[in-house]
């Protein structure tokens, strides 16, 4: 039994501010800093001194409620951000909320745009030197066109879902972000030509599900290349930018330790995944994905790839032809749909010639 007393003590209370302050982040601005004050005079001014600030749907709509919070603050710097914007009213004085917080050293900045209308991002994002971290997600295709020189010297990851980045906006990113360490695009609009990612500093790319304006061909080298120093990779119907041909020539993916590929059994995907395992001899985790191939198709394989997914049976020696003898660890997705008896098989199969480490088989 605890000691006399020690059953009513408030401990969490008696934590540092900076603990609370982390505690506290994920939680909504406005229950922050009206519904937990009630609990007692210490919790009262918590909220003031927190580095983190979240506006969630509800308190991002009060202009009112937002302007006293980020005004009444202490002085101190505001670290984190995050915006959930509903309703394209409120864009006015969520765009001065977004620019205080610029001035005021903001280090992570996430933005969830859910409205029908472009939040059209203001430049000041673009020339903001303390920050580290950039997350953006758009309900439609918000196109980010910086008009002027983009300076984000210390970001070092860069999330963007249904964002348009247009030839001039990519062009100015890439020589603005010259310590860029994690790039993630999803379902993005991009523009093969002004695709290049020169940061030699990047060790996570993740490209899913994005679509390529411009003609293939001739920027292939330049999107590839893109690939080279990452460390760790994700790749979604992205088979035709691995495929073996005069512009990925002579490439090297030494770096490489990580690849996560979410489309494996349709017709181009042993010859792609084959070239690729040979250019990343330190390839080390191997994770070949159905599930968002199906969730992209809701569920099934539309009618022009119906006759590209192969049987098990086919795939069986290909696969195994594939894979690096010296990988560490395997994990693969697939649908309880695939013949399982048979999938069994082929899964000794793999144990036998790969010898990982480690290997998972997850159904869905």
């Amino acid at each position: 039994m605890p000691p006399r007393g020690e059953a009513g003590r408030d401990r969490l209370s008696a934590l540092p501010d900076d603990l609370l302050h982390r505690i506290l982040r994920p939680l909504d601005a406005r229950q922050v800093a009206r519904d937990l004050s009630l609990l007692s005079r210490r919790w009262r001014r918590v909220w003031a001194s927190s580095p983190f600030v979240t506006f969630s749907q509800s308190s991002a709509r009060s202009e009112r409620f937002g302007n006293n919070l980020l005004l009444l603050r202490d002085p101190v710097d505001l670290h984190a951000l995050s915006i959930d914007s509903l309703d394209r009213g409120n864009f006015f004085f969520q765009h001065r909320w977004l620019r205080h917080a610029l001035s005021r050293g903001l280090r992570v900045l996430e933005l969830t745009l859910r409205s029908s209308s472009p939040f059209q991002v203001p430049d000041c994002l673009f020339a903001c030197a303390t920050l580290e971290e950039i997350s953006l997600s758009s309900k439609i295709t918000e196109v980010l066109a910086p008009n002027s020189e983009v300076s984000l010297p210390r970001l070092k990851k860069l999330h963007l879902e249904n964002v348009c980045i247009v030839p001039s906006a990519m062009e100015k990113l890439n020589s603005g972000w010259p310590a860029l360490e994690d790039l993630n695009l999803s379902r993005c609009l991009l523009d093969l030509g002004s695709f290049k990612v020169s940061s030699e500093t990047v060790k996570s790319l993740s490209i899913t599900d994005c679509t390529y304006a411009g003609y293939l061909a001739p920027y292939a080298s330049d999107l590839v290349a893109a690939l080279c120093n990452a460390q760790r990779l994700e790749l979604f119907r992205f088979d035709l930018i691995l495929q073996k041909s005069a512009a990925t020539e002579g490439l090297s993916f030494s770096n490489l330790e990580s690849l996560y590929v979410g489309e494996w059994l349709v017709t181009d995907f042993y010859n792609a995944l084959a070239f690729f395992t040979q250019c990343a001899p330190n390839l080390a985790a191997l994770a070949l994905d159905q599930w968002k191939l199906y969730q992209r198709f809701n569920w099934s394989l539309p009618s022009h790839m119906s006759g590209e997914k192969k049987p098990i049976t086919d795939g069986k020696v290909r696969l195994l032809s594939t894979l690096p003898k010296n990988i560490e660890k395997l994990w693969i997705r697939l649908s309880k749909g695939d013949d399982v008896e048979e999938f069994r098989q082929m899964r000794s199969l793999l144990k036998e010639k790969t010898k990982p480490r480690e290997m998972e088989v997850v159904w869905f």
